[in-house]
């Protein structure tokens, strides 16, 4: 088991990054109502995850505690016995070590008051270990072949036990019997025993539970096993996990309740029921606060409760990805998975969540076993439900009545940030001073740290909330992180379609795709308005992004390359750190090209991808951001010089470098961090621009237009052709789905720029369209 948890969190852990893989489950899961924070360490197999449900493998009893089968032992020794002399006994003696000879302190109390029966017991217990798989199989959920050595063992205890005179120790041989009868296969065996000697008890001790528990593996009746499964559950914290896989909950429960003689058993029924609820589980939350009021049943199905809820809710609200445990396939139910779908739950959601907080607002705390719960979980039900200042008038209760040093006291803290920001009005929200502090304390919580930005975001703050993006990148991150849904993924309301590529984690992809320059020269801005002593908030918030400053520099000139703003461009890559960046005082107009530092493959502007070098570079320069900007500007301007005689050239080596920004060319990184040719990714602004090359067919146009001979204008012609190509291959796209027979003929048929090509340089058509090498010929014959 430990080995294939371990498998399970590799796994897991390298989701997010690797190729082929995609977020789900715990990664993207949102929760702020830690369970962990809260005493029900017995439950904690069953609380609310993507991995419903899990064992725990350390067990279900916090270290250091007692357990009840120990804790009945010590009854047994009227408490003069230490808890460590009787582990001892059970878990590391063998038989021949339970002699009158051990130091024993648990030994040395029965041989003292000659309670043989005892001792007697442990020996025979300890002959049983090996057939009853007790360590091996901590949950006992083996099926046995049958073995006439257990079967021997069987008969002689319950023969010990009609003649021993210690009621318990009977007991204990019966227990004995009953489950080796289980290993065994004897059904017939485990009733008989159970419904003799255990169904007769009026005070029911760990021992009857756990017989109960075999018990219900052999009763045929599917809706009294139901009802057995329901208070073993309860009342065995060591056979919870097993025995709620045995609980039908397709079987009616008026059916199993006919089996309750009491209000405690009633409850325990709608408890398993609520715990094995995926969904909405409001009115098993009601009945167990009608039938057992003082029940930490009830406390912990709340906190279920609020977990799935904030699933719900705040994974998509935060994500935009559906919620962690839902009922929608990402992948084949596109109908219900588009953006504004998963929005429309959310709120669907938020009413669900005003229903349980009436519920909660109407329970008599008096009654309940866990106020605190119940009032920090009205806290938090009323910010998922909007409801913002009633969350934060019981949070100012909260505080007085939470010490500073309880985990809760911080559980309150995040809440508050949360509503605090979320308070505020749209277009003037702002990292609040009494939020500040939180976010510095829990400044490695992931998820936390985007959802405030997320707020911010929502309420038009872009500014703090790239701020706050960025820290993401600060945190460090290590294998626990992802088993403690400590990572941050998300999406963004402009995603046209689902893909294995449309998640961010990263705050620089994120501002990339959806911020306009403007938005990050703000940025940049307060990050270079020098401010003496600033604050440590500040300081803290603007760190990481200070390391950035060339970085966000690149990134506004690239953005105004995608708008075709070249000289804002320009003065951006001009900004570049020339410590971090290749000098450009070196590099511009008659300088050799630099090739330890360049970036780009080939000169833009003289060579085509997949295109023989067909013009003469009469002039060398290194290749980076701002010689290719200025070169552009440079032939743009002289193109459109009515002096000049050369505009055809000028324009076809502009169209050419409009060409090499588009994913098909060989300076895409203009326009782009990372090459891909997948048109449903991002919404980047110039996304047509990319995959068409509508302005490099513009300047082919021009060039064409003062083209002067037939061959230059059958190449200028060639080339239209060619962005009329990746133009066609963008609106009719060659997929699995596509009908299209005959792509490369329907694409051909389609460009009206090749027809020309062939209808009025026939002579030429079949040279520059079967082989790119005589492009170099067309090229020399412009004049």
């Amino acid at each position: 088991m430990k080995n294939f948890l371990g498998f399970i969190l590799i796994l897991v852990s390298s989701s997010i990054f690797a190729c082929g893989f995609y977020p789900f489950g715990e990664e993207i899961r949102y929760s702020f109502f830690n369970p962990s924070n809260f005493n029900y360490y017995s439950y904690s197999e069953f609380n609310y995850s993507y991995n419903s449900f899990y064992p725990n493998t350390d067990g279900v009893y916090p270290q250091g505690s007692i357990n009840e089968n120990e804790n009945l032992w010590m009854k047994y020794c009227r408490h003069k016995v230490s808890i460590e002399a009787i582990r001892s006994i059970l878990y590391n003696f063998n038989e021949e070590e339970i002699n009158e000879k051990s130091s024993n302190e648990m030994l040395l109390y029965f041989y003292k008051t000659k309670n043989l029966e005892a001792v007697n017991y442990l020996k025979f217990a300890k002959t049983c270990e090996p057939l009853n798989g007790m360590y091996g199989d901590p949950w006992e959920k083996k099926e046995g072949a049958t073995m006439p050595k257990r079967k021997d063992l069987i008969n002689k205890a319950v023969a010990i036990s009609k003649k021993v005179k210690d009621k318990e120790i009977k007991l204990r041989y019966t227990f004995l019997a009953l489950r080796l009868a289980y290993y065994n296969n004897d059904l017939e065996q485990i009733k008989s025993l159970y419904d003799t000697i255990f169904k007769q008890q009026k005070k029911k001790d760990i021992l009857n539970y756990w017989s109960l528990y075999f018990r219900t593996f052999a009763e045929t009746d599917k809706a009294l096993a139901n009802f057995y499964a329901a208070q073993v559950f309860v009342k065995a914290p060591d056979k919870r996990f097993m025995i709620s896989q045995v609980f039908n909950s397709k079987i009616s429960l008026e059916d199993v309740l006919k089996y309750a003689k009491n209000d405690e058993e009633r409850a325990n029924v709608y408890f398993l029921t609520g715990v094995k609820k995926s969904d909405q589980a409001l009115f098993c939350l009601e009945k167990v606060y009608q039938y057992n009021p003082k029940f930490e049943g009830l406390s912990f199905l709340l906190l279920r409760e609020i977990n799935k809820i904030e699933d719900w809710v705040f994974t998509p609200y935060y994500s935009l990805f559906n919620p962690a445990v839902s009922k929608y396939d990402y992948w084949s139910d596109d109908a219900n998975n588009s953006i504004k779908d998963v929005l429309n739950r959310v709120e669907n959601d938020r009413v669900y969540a005003g229903k349980v907080l009436q519920f909660v607002s109407n329970v008599k705390l008096k009654k309940i076993n866990d106020p605190i719960l119940w009032k920090l979980g009205k806290s938090y039900l009323s910010f998922v439900a909007k409801n913002n200042q009633s969350c934060l008038n019981e949070i100012a209760v909260l505080e007085k009545e939470i010490s500073k040093t309880d985990p809760l006291y911080n559980q309150i803290k995040i809440i508050k940030a949360l509503a605090l920001t979320a308070n505020q009005e749209k277009g003037k929200a702002v990292i609040l001073d009494a939020v500040k502090p939180i976010l510095l304390e829990n400044q490695k919580n992931r998820k936390f740290l985007f959802a405030i930005g997320r707020e911010l975001e929502y309420k038009q703050n872009t500014l703090d909330a790239a701020f706050l993006y960025s820290k993401l990148n600060e945190v460090v991150t290590e294998p626990r992180d992802y088993s403690e849904n400590n990572t941050a993924v998300w999406k963004t309301l402009k995603n046209k379609s689902n893909s294995y590529r449309d998640f961010y984690s990263d705050y620089f992809e994120y501002i990339d795709v959806i911020y306009s320059p403007e938005q990050v020269r703000e940025i940049v801005e307060q990050i270079e308005n020098k401010r003496e002593n600033l604050d440590s908030f500040s300081e803290w918030k603007q760190s990481y992004l200070k390391k950035e400053i060339s970085r966000l520099y690149d990134l506004i000139g690239t953005k105004y390359i995608r708008q075709n703003n070249l000289k804002l461009a320009s003065e951006y890559f001009e900004k570049l750190d020339i410590d971090e960046v290749a000098s450009y005082a070196d590099c511009l107009w008659e300088k050799p090209n630099c090739k330890e530092s360049d970036m780009f493959d080939a000169n833009p502007f003289f060579v085509l991808k997949y295109t023989p070098e067909f013009i003469k570079q009469q002039k060398s320069f290194k290749l980076n951001k701002r010689s290719i900007t200025e070169h552009l500007i440079l032939y743009l301007n002289k193109a459109s010089n009515p002096k000049e005689v050369n505009k055809d050239y000028y324009y076809f080596l502009a169209a050419n470098a409009y060409y090499n920004m588009t994913q098909n060319g060989n300076s895409w990184m203009m326009r782009r961090y990372n090459w891909h040719h997948y048109v449903d990714d991002t919404p980047f602004e110039d996304e047509k621009e990319y995959f068409q090359g509508n302005l490099a067919q513009q300047y082919y146009l021009l060039a064409l237009k003062h083209a002067k001979t037939d061959k230059f204008k059958a190449l200028c012609l060639r080339m239209i052709g060619r962005c009329e190509k990746n133009k066609l291959q963008y609106q009719y796209p060659d997929d699995y789905d596509s009908k299209i027979e005959n792509y490369d003929d329907f694409l051909l048929s389609k460009n009206k720029y090749y027809q020309d090509l062939k209808s009025k340089y026939a002579d030429d058509y079949v040279d520059l369209m079967s082989d790119c090498s005589s492009f170099e010929e067309y090229f020399k014959a412009r004049r």
